[in-house]
C-alpha cells in the first residue's frame, strides 16, 4: 500500500459491512459486491442506462491546506468487456458539509483490462490541498458501461503518501513518479520514462535509458538548501546495467552552478533494489540543489530503474555535537576516508546500527587496525571532554579490541594519544557494543585520528562498525593546581554508564599506590550517580611529585566498568616550607617555614620484658611498633603568619603534615600537643616567632571536606549580578557552596 494510513474508515475503504459510507452519483446504484481485491467484499456500481457510473464518499475527510495527499482505488470488470476507463477524483472543500468545491484533482484515466482481473496499477492522484481547504471528498468513476452493466471498486484509499516525510525536501510527486516523470530533466545522453514492472514503493519507477556510450545525466527539481547544512540524496535502483552513480549539483541564488558533490559508484542487482546515497554539505553561497543521476553507459540502450528519490535534510539524523562528518560517521554514502591495515573494508547490509549500511571488516590474519583522519565539522574546544563511541559487532566471535583517539595539531603531529582496551564477553557477537571512552581535547588540536585495533585476529574474522561518534561528554577527570596546596578536580561523564551505576575517585602516586579522594561527606568510593559532573578539590595530594587521579564507574552488578586516568600533575613545593592542612576544613590550612632543630622522631615499642624463674633470658611479649612522635619547629615572621598558624591549631583537629619531596620525609597525619611560641628577640615590635609543635602520628581522619581554601561568600556574590544568576543551574546549596 502506498498510503500507510488510510484516512477513510474501514467500511468506506472496503465495504465489508455495507455501502452506507458511499453516495451514488447519477445513473448509478450501489451494492455490496462479493468480488474483492482484499477482504471479502467490495463496492459494486451498476449503470441505470448506458454511460458513466460514479460514487462519492458520504462524509468528507479533514485535510490541511498545503499538505500533499494521495488517493487511489482498485477497479474490476465483473464481466470482461473492453472500452471502459476508471478515474479517482479528490474534491477540496472549505467546510465539512455544504458549499461547492474549491477545486478538484483527478487522476489520469486508466483503461480497464478486457478481463475480470483487478486492474494494477490503480488510477491514483497525488496533489496538495489548495489554500482554504479543510475537507475533501473522494469520487470514483467508470465510463463506458452499458445499461445494467456492473463494475466493482475496492481498497479506496486517501491519505498522506508513504514518502511524505518532513525532512524530504523533494516533492513526493518527483520522489515517486507515481503521476508522471515531468519533474525530472534529461540533461545529457538520456531519455526518461516510467515503468510499472518494478516499483519499490507505489506502482511506478523512473527509468533512464542511455542514448550512446558515456555519462548519462538526469536531474530532479531544484530544492532550497542552507549553506553549511548536511544533505543526502537518496534513492533505490536496480537492473543489470553498469553501476549507478549519483551526485548533488549546488546552485547560487541566480541559478548558476557552484559545485558538485559526486557519490561513489553503486553496483546494482537485476533481482533486488540497492540503496544509492550521496552525502554533501551545502557550500557557501548555495541557495538550491538538484539530485542528479549520473551513471556511465557502455553502449546505447542501457537502462536503470530508480525509485523513492529523496533529498534529505540530515540535521535531525546527525548526532548533536559529533565532530565526525555524517558521511564518515554513518557510512551510508560509502566508505570515504576510512583506511585499514591487516584486512579489507566493504559496505554491508548484514548488520546495520543506523541508516542503510555498515562497514564490514574482514581480517587477513594477524594485527588489524581501522582508522579515520577526522576533519571536524565544528572547531575542537581545548579543555572540553569528548566521548568516542565506536559501535562494533562481531557475529562470529567476540574478540578484545582497543579504541584510540589521537589529537592532531595544524601540522598533523600528535598532541595527545588516548587509548582504551575492551574485553567483551559475548556482547558484540549478539549485538552492537558501543565501547564509549572519554578524553580531553588539548590546546592546539585542530583535527583528530580515531581507530579501532585488534591483535592476533584469525584470518577471515569479520566484524562490523557504524555510526562512529566523537561528541562532547564522556568519562574524564581533569586536574589543575588549586589555592591552598590542593588539586582542583573536575569529573565529567559520571552518568554515561547508567542511572544505577556507582562511581569512585582515587589518587595514584605513580609507584603503584592509590588512595581515595576525600569528598564532601566521605571518601569518594562507590558513590551514587546524581549528575554527570562532579567538582572537588583534593587537599591531601602530595607535593612536588607526579600524581594522577582515576575515576571509575561500575555497573550495579559489577559486571561492567569504565575508567579514566587524568594527566600527571605536580603540585608546587617550597624547599624550606611544610604544609599543615586540616583535611576537613581546608580554609584553615597554612604553609610555614621549618626551623631548627629538625624533628627527632621517636617510635614507641609496645612490649613487655618478663623474667622467668629458672631461665637466664627474659621472655618478651610485643605488639606492632607505634607511630612517630617528635617536635616540629616552625618559624613565623609576620602577624598574619602567626594568626594563620594559630587558626589551624585552634580547632584541635588531626592535621596533615606535608613535606618538601627532597627531605626524605613521608607525609603524615598528626595530632598536635601543647604548643609553645617563643620570640626570636626580646623586642615587642619584632614579630618573628619560633614555634614548637609536639606531634603524634595518627590514622587518617574520616569525614568529608567542608568548604575550600579560597571560596568565600564574596566569591559567591561575585558569581552573578543577582541571586537568580547565582542560583541558575544549581540543584542544591551544596552546588553553590562548592562552586560546582
Amino acid at each position: 500500500m502506498s498510503v500507510p494510513t488510510n484516512l477513510l474508515s474501514a467500511n468506506v475503504e472496503s465495504v465489508e459491512t455495507d455501502t452506507s459510507g458511499w453516495t451514488a452519483g447519477a445513473n448509478t446504484s450501489l451494492f455490496k459486491s462479493t468480488r474483492f481485491y482484499a477482504g471479502a467484499a467490495s463496492l459494486g456500481l451498476q449503470a441505470s442506462t448506458a454511460g458513466t457510473v460514479t460514487a462519492t464518499t458520504a462524509s468528507r475527510v479533514a485535510v490541511t491546506a498545503g499538505t500533499v495527499y494521495q488517493a487511489y482505488a482498485y477497479f474490476v470488470n465483473l464481466v470482461a468487456i473492453a472500452g471502459r476507463t476508471s478515474t479517482v477524483r479528490v474534491s477540496w472543500y472549505s467546510a465539512p458539509t455544504g458549499g461547492t468545491a474549491i477545486s478538484t484533482s483527478t487522476s489520469t484515466a486508466t483503461t480497464l483490462t478486457t478481463t475480470t482481473d483487478w486492474n494494477t496499477p490503480p488510477p491514483q492522484i497525488t496533489a496538495a490541498a489548495p489554500a482554504g481547504a479543510t475537507h475533501a471528498a473522494i469520487t470514483v468513476t467508470v465510463t463506458g458501461l452499458g445499461s445494467g452493466a456492473q463494475v466493482a471498486v475496492d481498497r479506496i484509499t486517501f491519505g498522506l503518501p508513504n514518502n511524505n516525510q518532513t525532512f524530504n525536501l523533494m516533492p513526493y510527486t518527483a520522489s515517486s513518479v507515481e503521476g508522471d516523470a515531468s519533474e525530472w530533466s534529461a540533461l545529457e545522453n538520456a531519455t526518461i520514462s516510467r515503468q510499472s514492472t518494478f516499483a519499490f514503493e507505489g506502482w511506478y519507477s523512473l527509468v533512464l535509458t542511455s542514448q550512446a556510450p558515456g555519462v548519462v545525466r538526469v536531474a530532479g527539481p531544484a530544492v532550497p538548501v542552507t549553506p553549511g547544512v548536511t544533505y543526502m540524496a537518496q534513492m533505490v535502483a536496480r537492473n543489470a546495467s553498469p553501476p549507478m552513480q549519483t551526485a548533488v549539483y549546488w546552485y547560487d541564488g541566480s541559478g548558476s552552478q557552484i559545485s558538485t558533490t559526486t557519490g561513489i559508484p553503486w553496483t546494482l542487482s537485476g533481482s533486488s533494489w540497492t540503496v544509492c546515497n550521496t552525502v554533501g554539505i551545502a557550500p557557501d553561497g548555495a541557495a538550491t540543489a538538484r539530485f542528479a543521476l549520473t551513471p556511465t553507459a557502455t553502449v546505447a540502450g542501457q537502462a536503470w530503474a530508480c525509485d523513492v528519490m529523496r533529498f534529505l535534510e540530515l540535521t535531525a539524523a546527525i548526532v548533536p555535537g559529533n565532530l565526525v562528518p555524517y558521511a564518515q560517521s554513518d557510512v551510508d554514502a560509502g566508505i570515504v576516508g576510512w583506511s585499514v591495515t591487516g584486512g579489507s573494508l566493504a559496505l554491508s547490509t548484514d548488520y546495520v546500527y543506523n541508516g542503510d549500511y555498515a562497514v564490514k571488516v574482514t581480517a587477513d590474519g594477524g594485527d588489524l587496525t581501522v582508522a579515520l583522519n577526522v576533519t571536524p565539522v565544528s572547531p575542537i574546544i581545548p579543555g572540553q571532554s569528548y566521548q568516542l563511541r565506536f559501535p562494533t559487532r562481531s557475529p562470529g566471535a567476540a574478540l578484545p579490541f582497543t579504541t584510540r583517539v589521537e589529537w592532531l595539531d595544524v601540522n598533523g603531529a600528535v598532541l595527545r594519544d588516548r587509548w582504551q582496551p575492551w574485553v567483551i564477553t559475548g556482547g558484540s557477537s549478539t549485538g552492537w557494543y558501543t565501547g564509549p571512552s572519554g578524553d580531553i581535547a588539548p590546546e592546539g588540536a585542530v583535527s583528530l585520528r580515531i581507530s579501532v585495533s585488534l591483535t592476533d585476529v584469525p584470518a577471515g574474522h569479520t566484524f562490523y562498525m557504524d555510526r562512529i561518534q566523537v561528541t562532547p561528554g564522556g568519562l574524564t577527570v581533569q586536574a589543575t593546581e588549586a589555592p591552598g596546596g590542593g588539586a582542583a578536580l573536575v569529573v565529567n561523564g559520571l552518568s554515561s554508564g547508567g542511572p544505577t551505576w556507582k562511581w569512585s575517585l582515587v589518587r595514584l602516586d605513580g609507584e603503584g599506590g592509590s588512595a581515595p579522594v576525600r569528598g564532601w561527606s566521605e571518601d569518594l568510593i562507590n558513590q551514587t550517580v546524581i549528575g554527570d559532573l562532579a567538582v572537588i578539590t583534593d587537599y591531601e595530594a602530595p607535593l612536588g611529585v607526579p600524581v594522577s587521579w582515576r575515576v571509575t564507574i561500575t555497573s550495579d552488578t559489577n559486571t561492567s566498568w569504565r575508567s579514566y586516568t587524568s594527566d600527571i600533575l605536580i603540585l608546587p613545593a617550597e624547599d624550606t616550607d611544610v604544609w599543615l592542612k586540616d583535611p576537613g576544613l581546608p580554609q584553615r590550612s597554612v604553609r610555614v617555614t621549618v626551623g631548627t632543630p629538625m624533628p627527632s622522631w621517636r617510635t614507641t615499642a609496645r612490649q613487655g620484658v618478663n623474667t622467668v624463674h629458672g631461665r637466664r633470658l627474659p621472655v618478651v611479649l610485643s605488639d606492632v611498633r607505634g607511630g612517630k612522635t617528635g617536635d616540629l619547629t616552625v618559624v613565623t615572621e609576620t602577624t598574619e603568619e602567626k594568626a594563620a598558624l594559630e587558626w589551624v591549631l585552634s580547632a584541635g583537629n588531626v592535621l596533615l603534615l606535608q613535606w618538601p619531596p627532597g627531605w626524605g620525609e613521608a607525609d603524615m597525619y598528626v595530632s598536635v600537643g601543647d604548643v609553645s611560641a617563643a620570640p626570636m628577640a626580646d623586642y615587642a615590635e619584632f614579630h618573628d616567632r619560633t614555634w614548637t609543635l609536639p606531634l603524634t602520628e595518627t590514622e587518617r581522619p574520616i569525614g568529608g571536606v567542608v568548604g575550600s581554601a579560597d571560596r568565600t561568600w564574596q566569591t559567591v556574590k561575585d558569581s552573578g549580578a543577582t541571586w537568580a544568576d547565582v542560583l541558575f543551574g544549581k540543584a542544591s546549596w551544596l552546588d553553590i557552596y562548592t562552586g560546582a
